[in-house]
């Protein structure tokens, strides 16, 4: 595969993983352990492979971002109550 197509499959595997735990909330515990195998399995998927390292780096992003985004929610949450 070429380094275009290589490297768009893996933002799109994370862009999805991005899109379907937009909105977990920082204490829905089911969702962050579902969240944590999918990234494991995406990260054996280029175990030992070049791409392996950025592909951590992404979801390492991501996870971030909907850690950032649930406490966003749940600060917000309780400030409206």
């Amino acid at each position: 595969m070429n380094f275009k197509k290589q490297y768009f499959n893996i933002w799109q595997q994370v862009w999805n993983l991005h899109k379907k735990y937009y909105n977990i909330r920082a204490d829905d515990e089911k969702a962050w352990e579902r969240l944590d195998q999918e990234c494991k399995q995406l990260d054996q998927q280029y175990k030992n492979k070049s791409e392996q390292k950025f592909v951590q780096s992404l979801l390492l992003a991501v996870i971030g971002e909907l850690e950032r985004g649930g406490k966003c929610a749940e600060t917000a949450g309780k400030s409206a109550t």
